[in-house]
């Protein structure tokens, strides 16, 4: 029953990968495809735009081989759009084109998008414009340092600062494509502009917010002895995973930025986090509705997981922050890995605020799913 609750947490939360506690050294690092795209970025900047020699070389580089063993994207789609970003940012006879596009940008709605290439230029004008700042960070920086600083940022969020867990260890490539670092099978990949915009402090928070997504899955394995499966489980521990992992890097709620998203990004993300209570409420009554028999099991994890607002982001933090602002900190870091705890912690802090809280029904359910799987 374990490897079912472990198997299905994996693939539905993406935390089947770890940092060794207390030891970043476990971490590898690598910067060789980052490298040969501001390489080339450098070159474009002075007039000599890449060959398909080099383009060839890039994809050919550890991130890119290392990405595409772990995705099922269209791999011919995936870097024609890096290709087309960069020619249309460096290239002065696409200006117009190019001009038209990024004009688009503060608009985007993501779920509404034909093309993904507005997100990969995004990213190329971006690295454009920081390209000597990016240049020199990326040659010089203290990787070693920056991942000591973000494994104890990440510890700080654990219980007993992650004392008895021994994950295993996490590769970490720098990358270029869109507006994401992504934690992808068992390694981390980070975008270049992404991780490095804010500068380096914010950068190696980000990184702290992706650490502590590794420490996860050991926790649950010692709280949790044997299998939980069940719909508000799993939209409970994606709201609990992203919620207190974006204590490290976004602080405050609702945001003032998400650079490197645009305006209408951010109103949409802050619109949905004030939606929070109507969607836990709605959490609430998909769960009931599956304990009266009018939903399957099936129907009812699709109904659940729909409750995890932009993967946990939004309604998370609207959970997890809340739970700090009226509790503390140590009320969050009991709630990491123990769903029990961050359902109760959560209806008290409700009950301060004067927000919703789940039903006596629902709380019950949550204990009497959990209970037995941590004898």
């Amino acid at each position: 029953m374990k490897e079912k609750f472990v198997t299905l947490i994996s693939i539905l939360l993406s935390i089947s990968f770890f940092a060794q506690a207390n030891s970043p050294s476990n971490f590898s690092v690598d910067v060789t495809s980052a490298k040969l795209y501001l390489d080339m970025s450098n070159k474009a900047n002075k007039g000599q735009m890449p060959s398909d020699e080099e383009w060839n070389t890039l994809f050919s580089s550890p991130a890119y081989v290392e990405l595409f063993k772990r995705v099922n994207w269209d791999k011919e789609e995936f870097q024609s759009n890096v290709r087309e970003a960069f020619n249309l940012a460096y290239n002065p006879l696409k200006a117009n084109e190019r001009d038209s596009i990024a004009a688009m940008f503060n608009d985007i709605e993501l779920a509404t998008l034909d093309s993904e290439l507005p997100l990969f230029l995004s990213t190329a004008m971006s690295i454009k414009e920081n390209l000597a700042t990016y240049t020199e960070t990326i040659n010089n920086i203290d990787i070693d340092k920056v991942i000591a600083d973000a494994n104890n940022l990440a510890l700080s969020l654990l219980p007993n600062r992650g004392e008895g867990i021994t994950p295993e260890p996490c590769p970490i490539y720098f990358i270029v494509w869109d507006l994401e670092c992504r934690s992808l099978g068992d390694a981390l990949f980070l975008d270049v502009n992404t991780f490095f915009y804010d500068g380096l402090q914010t950068a190696t928070e980000a990184l702290a917010h992706e650490m502590h997504h590794f420490y996860l899955m050991p926790v649950f394995n010692t709280v949790y002895k044997e299998d939980v499966m069940d719909g508000a489980i799993i939209a409970l521990v994606q709201n609990m995973r992203e919620g207190v992992a974006d204590i490290l890097n976004k602080k405050e709620m609702p945001l003032k930025s998400l650079a490197p998203y645009g305006e209408k990004m951010l109103a949409a993300y802050n619109e949905d986090y004030a939606a929070s209570p109507q969607i836990l409420e709605k959490l609430d009554a998909v769960t009931c509705e599956y304990l009266d028999g009018k939903l399957n099991m099936e129907q009812y994890i699709r109904a659940a997981i729909k409750c995890a607002r932009y993967g946990g982001h939004t309604t998370g933090d609207f959970m997890v922050f809340l739970i700090r602002d009226q509790l503390g900190i140590d009320a969050v870091v009991e709630c990491v890995g123990n769903v029990e705890n961050f359902v109760d912690n959560y209806n008290k802090a409700a009950a301060k605020a004067g927000t919703y809280q789940f039903s006596d029904r629902f709380t019950k359910h949550i204990h009497d799913i959990c209970s037995p799987a941590r004898r």
